[in-house]
């Protein structure tokens, strides 16, 4: 089977061989609705998901040879996402406001930031939308290995609802 993928370029020359799909581009969180005592420890589990991803992009670039500069650039502009406050700050906001779990709010957010790049004019920067998506995604997937040791917090919960970005 042979198909052709089409995008933006981000280095040159060609690349034959096997494609391995590592993520897939949405990934469904539930919608939950939190008691008043549980807001604050979700938002501390948010914050503690943004800052083990922090701590895995550092490590990835620490790593890197000096000679991989362009992945190391593209290492930094995930970690520059990851201090945008539209995306760390306004998460927290909805939790507190809406009694919200994390990942819901994230990708709310998300979903906001996506709709604000697919109005941008130029084509190269209304793709980096997809940088967003990838931050967001890394954060999630945290945020679902922490709800594994986090289990006693969903004790309690009103409502479920599964959302698909």
């Amino acid at each position: 089977m042979s198909f052709t993928l089409h995008g933006l370029g981000v280095s040159g020359g060609i690349a034959i061989g096997q494609a391995q799909l590592l993520s897939h581009a949405t990934l469904e969180v539930a919608h939950l609705t939190l008691p008043a005592r549980q807001v604050e420890k979700e938002v501390t589990r948010f914050e503690a998901a943004v800052d083990r991803v922090r701590t895995e992009l550092d490590d990835l670039r620490n790593e890197m040879a000096e000679s991989a500069a362009e992945m190391r650039a593209f290492i930094d502009v995930h970690a520059l996402i990851l201090q945008d406050p539209e995306l760390v700050d306004v998460p927290k906001t909805l939790i507190r406001e809406r009694g919200c779990n994390a990942e819901w709010a994230l990708v709310q957010q998300m979903d906001y930031l996506v709709k604000q790049f697919d109005a941008i004019d130029d084509p190269y920067l209304r793709e980096r939308k997809a940088d967003v998506v990838q931050v967001v995604e890394r954060v999630i997937k945290e945020l679902m290995v922490a709800a594994i040791s986090f289990s006693s917090l969903w004790a309690g919960i009103k409502t479920v609802t599964v959302t698909s970005p």
